[in-house]
């Protein structure tokens, strides 16, 4: 049977007529004279081991949200609104302007015009969106509340020990927030593929579900050691499940709440496409940075020493570059000759500097 790396996020989709309007929701953030956002979170030094599992619920449990969320896409003169849900865990707050930030994944948010977080409590609130990185699959949401709210701790997850107790808690089937399930820790770094991105996770064998995306992985401190993402759907499989590891996700957390970006992500100013019929990776948005190097539907041949074959390919190459690296691009120029892209059949080679994403 074929093993496939599922997200774990949850997805609807519901007709609407034509004149509905996508909502988006906005916010502010405070800073400081320096620009600096005025955030407090809480990282774990010497943390006390719980006895039992009811113990860590009773005091994490509470910094866990319901995510759902909203988007609406076009087809075929038809507008439908694409239902989702996952997760999320409150990390830091704002107590200066009354602002709350919640981590979560990349694709249980991507895309929507309206994000809502519900508590625990079954308290919703509006979110809203502050930055996000696709390739970390981490994005950071804000909502108001002056109130005091619960604010999970921060392990570190290069601490952990094969073997040790992990408890998930999360949004499984987008209906069951909430949702306390426990395991291990079966392995530490594995390098998997989810989607189009190579990823550095912990796997565990905690029960986890679609709508379980971006919930927490806690320890028997009662700490955040990772940020649920990911399983493996297979009718044979059973328990490989992973997240991304606290220490990372912390990074990139701070990184979007001050950058807006991911301090060393780079970007060759290009966004590319898999050509599934002529099997070819081809660029489809060149940036106006770019626009004398590459060329719309330039199929790339290589990045450096690396061949491309498939988006997953490109990025691990892109990944491998530092902001401020030279490489040189391989090509095959296409062009448009009624339906279909004609490529040529003598290669262009270029030299590109790799910017950071976001410059």
């Amino acid at each position: 049977m074929k093993r496939i790396l599922k997200k774990t996020g949850l997805f609807s989709v519901t007709i609407v007529l034509a004149v509905f309007l996508a909502l988006c929701f906005g916010g502010c953030v405070g800073f400081t004279s320096s620009g600096t956002k005025m955030l407090t979170s809480y990282v774990s030094t010497d943390s006390t081991v719980q006895s039992s599992t009811a113990d860590v619920v009773a005091k994490v449990a509470e910094s866990v949200v319901e995510i759902r969320t909203e988007s609406v896409n076009t087809q075929w003169g038809m507008q439908y609104v694409v239902s989702g849900a996952g997760s999320g865990v409150i990390v830091a707050h704002d107590d200066g302007f009354g602002k709350y930030y919640i981590i979560t994944n990349n694709h249980v948010i991507e895309g929507a015009s309206n994000i809502t977080v519900t508590l625990r409590s079954g308290t919703t609130y509006s979110a809203s969106l502050i930055a996000a990185d696709k390739s970390g699959d981490i994005a950071v949401l804000e909502i108001a509340e002056t109130k005091t709210l619960n604010v999970a701790v921060w392990g570190n997850s290069s601490d952990l020990r094969i073997g040790e107790d992990l408890i998930a808690i999360g949004n499984p089937l987008g209906s069951l927030g909430g949702t306390v399930t426990k395991g291990i820790l079966s392995a530490t770094e594995r390098s998997i593929s989810v989607g189009d991105y190579t990823m550095t996770l912990l796997q565990t064998d905690t029960a986890i579900n679609p709508g379980n995306s971006g919930g927490g992985l806690f320890n028997m401190k009662c700490e955040l050691v990772g940020i649920v993402n990911a399983k493996t759907s297979d009718e044979e499989v059973e328990g490989i499940c992973f997240a991304i590891p606290a220490d990372t996700a912390r990074d990139i957390f701070n990184d979007l709440v001050q950058n807006g970006v991911v301090t060393g992500r780079v970007s060759l100013g290009i966004e590319v496409a898999s050509d599934t019929y002529n099997h070819v990776i081809y660029v489809n948005k060149v940036s106006d940075v770019e626009k004398n190097t590459f060329k719309l539907y330039d199929r790339i041949v290589s990045i450096g020493n690396k061949q491309i074959t498939t988006v997953l390919g490109f990025n691990d190459a892109i990944a491998a570059l530092k902001p401020g690296d030279k490489t040189e691009v391989t090509v095959y120029r296409g062009t448009v000759s009624g339906r279909y892209v004609v490529y040529d059949t003598v290669p262009t080679t270029f030299t590109v500097t790799a910017k950071q994403l976001g410059a």
